[in-house]
């Protein structure tokens, strides 16, 4: 591969042409299990090279949205999650789940201003144990996938996922060769700091045939 090539497949931040693709499509940003706490701490999330915040408010409502404040660009991680909306650490501006700011302690009598500030915000949907999100622009918005597995009862998943130091090609290439498993990971799937201690390393260590 030239390394303009590589340079095409593998750059998704916004603008690039493989960003734009991906922005089309549903895309998992957690597990639900990451944000299942109403008024819990939120997440941070990075996707396509845009660090975002999740957070699940009051009403059980899901957000997705710009990680740092429109103020002076503190991270909401840092955030309080109380009373339906997320407020920053340092000058206490309030953003609800679709990213406005709907409370600006310091200035109570310019509502104005509130409805002049917006983060940037993408849905997210929970289905199947995982929080879908949408990057795209509105108008092209897809039906949410309705994979076999997510539609099955609870009882009938299993969803994991695990952190990689590379390039979503890098590792969907790897994922896609199982032939190289008997070899290359024959002795390290129970030791490799990729698997070790995963859950869904336990299916992939048993012999599951049908005897």
């Amino acid at each position: 591969m030239r390394a303009d090539q590589n340079e095409l497949l593998t750059r998704t931040g916004p603008g690039t042409p493989l960003g734009q693709l991906f922005r089309r499509y549903w895309l998992p940003a957690l597990l639900a299990s990451e944000l299942a706490q109403r008024d819990g701490p939120p997440v941070r999330v990075k996707l396509l090279s845009e660090r975002l915040i999740a957070w699940r408010d009051s009403q059980n409502r899901l957000g997705l949205m710009d990680e740092f404040c429109a103020h002076r660009g503190v991270s909401l991680w840092f955030g309080r999650n109380e009373e339906n909306g997320l407020r920053c650490s340092y000058h206490g501006w309030k953003y609800d789940v679709t990213g406005q700011c709907v409370e600006i302690p310091s200035e109570p009598d310019n509502p104005k201003l509130c409805s002049r500030i917006k983060l940037k915000s993408y849905p997210l949907v929970e289905r199947g144990g995982v929080l879908w999100t949408y990057m795209g622009p509105p108008e092209h918005q897809p039906p949410l996938p309705e994979h076999e597995w997510a539609m099955v009862p609870d009882s009938h998943r299993f969803v994991s996922k695990r952190w990689q130091e590379c390039n979503y090609l890098q590792a969907m290439e790897g994922g896609i060769d199982s032939s190289h498993v008997s070899f290359l990971h024959r002795h390290t799937m129970s030791v490799d700091p990729l698997f070790k201690g995963a859950k869904g390393n336990e299916y992939n260590l048993k012999d599951l045939r049908p005897h």
